[in-house]
């Protein structure tokens, strides 16, 4: 009878595989945000300024959520990690 030896995997072997960490978006919402800035300093009309100030605050809603989503991955790396602990 032979028995087959199955290696564990480490955790390199799975950080290998993990998709890649995206990079912090805040400096590019802040670009985007000056631009608006710009743009509503530049118009006269309410609704343009409206619309503008939606836009701004989904760009905030968003930099919340990617905050939210770093958090919840270091979470739950650091939950996987100390199984190899």
């Amino acid at each position: 009878m032979y028995l087959h030896y199955v290696r564990k995997k480490t955790l390199s072997d799975y950080r290998n595989g993990a998709p890649e960490l995206p990079t912090n978006t805040c400096p590019y919402i802040d670009f985007i945000k000056d631009i608006i800035e710009e743009i509503k300093d530049e118009t006269a009309s309410q609704l343009i300024k409206e619309k503008l100030d939606l836009a701004n605050n989904t760009l905030e809603y968003i930099r919340i959520s990617n905050e939210q989503l770093r958090q919840n991955g270091f979470y739950w790396f650091n939950k996987f990690k100390n199984l190899f602990k």
